[in-house]
């Protein structure tokens, strides 16, 4: 069944981890051969270690940076306007904590988990003791956790489709009621495996219950968003976000967000 929705399996010999050195060379991932099928075990080991050993320093998702933490709390502020009531949140693909950080600032009990092998030492110091190690597909945490939202920014197209689609499940059994994510269709950006419109997400979460927040456009259209800093004032550029010459997440003309509901 899934293999029938979501693609064709992935050949049986991983011919491009053949051809390299693991133990010597690093490898170059050809991420276009990887996108929007399920991955075999030895591509999904390559690419984890793609993020284990690169991505997060490279890409500086464990920044501070003043625009880094006024999307966090902008982040928290569209959340909390457009559900009300957050109760226990659980950031999916936390990285570093910054948005669990900034979450539990505002007062938000806020928890996260993320595969990187060196969270912990790449995690801030304050929120190590609310971030575990784990994947959408095995969330690591219980029902008994009572979370009711569920956050995720800029990460469900980096995981394998395949994984991906185990996290209907996991919403169930964990019993969330909400979920405000972004997810980009850049197909430029490495480490973009999963690369898919908003009707696979609407439909992927109608699987547990969930429905798109639709009604939300016309409201959020409008609200403006933390762009970029202005290289010499050093101060916030705030722009609507189809103004901002960044559409890759501007699905539903909603400024980056896709909101779901559980019925």
């Amino acid at each position: 069944m899934l293999q029938r929705e979501i693609g064709q399996a992935p050949p049986a010999l991983d011919a491009w981890i053949e051809e390299a050195d693991l133990g010597r060379r690093q490898v170059a991932v050809p991420w276009e051969r990887l996108r929007n099928r399920p991955l075999t075990l030895r591509e999904k080991q390559v690419v984890r270690e793609f993020y284990a050993a690169d991505f997060h320093h490279r890409m500086n998702y464990t920044s501070a940076s003043l625009l880094h933490r006024t999307i966090a709390d902008f982040r928290h502020r569209v959340a909390q306007g457009v559900f009300g009531e957050l109760g226990k949140v659980l950031d999916a693909g936390c990285s570093g904590g910054l948005e669990v950080r900034e979450f539990r600032r505002k007062g938000a009990d806020c928890w996260g988990f993320d595969l990187c092998p060196d969270l912990p030492d790449i995690a801030f110091p304050e929120v190590r003791p609310f971030l575990r190690m784990g994947g959408l597909d095995a969330i690591p945490y219980s029902p008994e956790d009572r979370f009711r939202t569920l956050i995720s920014y800029d990460v469900f197209e980096h995981v394998p489709i395949d994984a991906l689609c185990e996290l209907p499940g996991e919403l169930l059994r964990l019993g969330i009621r909400q979920v405000a994510c972004i997810v980009s269709a850049d197909t430029i950006g490495v480490g973009h495996i999963t690369i898919q419109d908003t009707e696979f997400y609407t439909a992927l979460f109608a699987r547990a219950g969930f429905r798109l927040r639709t009604e939300l456009t016309d409201r959020l259209r409008e609200v403006p968003v933390p762009w970029a800093m202005h290289p010499e004032k050093e101060e916030i550029i705030w722009a609507l976000y189809e103004n901002t010459g960044q559409p890759r997440n501007g699905w539903n003309r909603v400024p980056g967000h896709l909101f779901f509901t559980r019925e």
